[in-house]
């Protein structure tokens, strides 16, 4: 087991960890990722800025925090179709972009990673990774019902459904109807048949 990296003395105060976290949440719809400040969290959690640098040494860092505490992958229910399961999977997709704080965040934030090497490799091993094994799991089921006969490539599927999603919110701008999640199934399992046809 790891060594806790909390430094030795009082243990942390949650309610301080609620309070900042609040406090993002709040703010990043208000006035947007950019002009977030350490300063502007402080205040409206009511809490000193010393008390945000001890938890997170950058804004790109809280905000990520703020993001993902908390957050684990909804369990998909097996709907007895890849059909179905690919859908389920990007309604929850398309849930998780709908989130305001997520929507205003998200750009901003995505920038900053590739300046912070570490706060990307915890979003692939948290959000990245708990979505990725959530496709694999349909996928095998989908191979086990007879639905495929061979595997497809996990990554490849998750880009087309997270990819797809992230296109039409935030590059397109345009309001995730009642009707995408079926679409957007739809079109990825016709790519996973023309894949298989390439395959062989």
């Amino acid at each position: 087991m790891e060594p806790s990296k909390q430094p030795p003395g009082r243990p942390r105060d949650s309610r301080v960890d609620d309070a900042i976290r609040d406090a993002v949440r709040e703010l990043v719809p208000e006035v947007g990722y950019a002009a977030l400040t350490m300063d502007a969290v402080a205040a409206k959690a009511r809490v000193g800025k010393a008390a945000i640098y001890r938890r997170h040494a950058s804004r790109g860092e809280l905000v990520f925090s703020a993001l993902v505490h908390g957050r684990q992958p909804q369990p998909l229910a097996d709907t007895g179709t890849l059909l179905g399961d690919l859908t389920a999977l990007a309604r929850l997709v398309l849930g998780i972009f709908s989130d305001p704080v997520v929507l205003a965040a998200t750009p901003g934030l995505l920038a900053d990673l590739k300046q912070q090497p570490d706060i990307a490799a915890r979003f692939q091993d948290t959000f990245i990774a708990g979505e990725r094994a959530q496709v694999t799991a349909l996928l095998e089921r989908a191979l086990a019902r007879g639905e495929l006969t061979a595997l497809p490539d996990p990554a490849m599927v998750h880009a087309a459904v997270l990819g797809t999603v992230f296109a039409w919110v935030f590059l397109l701008a345009q309001p995730p109807g009642p009707a995408l999640a079926p679409r957007i199934a739809a079109m990825v399992l016709a790519g996973i048949a023309e894949w298989a046809h390439d395959d062989h």
